[in-house]
């Protein structure tokens, strides 16, 4: 993946994680201010797009013959859902997109921290031979 595909997804992890803590965040308000119904529509609308893209990361994850953990949290989203327990699938939406952008922000670091210590590897090197330089003959 390229440093600007990278970019792209770190900003589209970024989105989803502040949809998920937002749509939570008001749900939780608007729940405390008595109206329910309020908060579930705005829960709904803050776990869906971390379930897309769960979604999708999941199906490119098979068409590489790989399973994970992600199936877990797309079930339980989807479970949660289903059975009207809104404020656990925003829950579990912001534990999802939490991990994603802090697993994608390590990254980021780690290859930023390769980047700039290739940067300052030596591209030239001295061969002493015969002595010259180590004592030897």
């Amino acid at each position: 993946m390229s440093r600007m595909e990278h970019t792209n997804t770190d900003r589209l992890k970024t989105a989803i994680l502040l949809l998920a803590v937002s749509g939570l965040v008001v749900g939780l308000a608007l729940w405390f201010a008595g109206l329910h119904e309020m908060a579930d529509l705005v829960w709904i609308a803050g776990v869906v797009p971390a379930l897309a893209a769960l979604v999708v990361e999941i199906l490119r994850s098979i068409g590489r013959g790989e399973f994970g953990m992600d199936i877990v949290a797309a079930l339980s989203m989807t479970a949660a859902l289903v059975f009207g327990e809104t404020l656990a699938a925003a829950v579990v939406a912001v534990m999802y997109s939490g991990g994603t952008f802090l697993e994608s922000f390590a990254e980021g670091r780690a290859w930023s921290e390769m980047h700039d210590l290739l940067s300052r590897v030596p591209r030239t090197a001295t061969r002493h031979r015969c002595g010259r330089g180590n004592g030897r003959t």
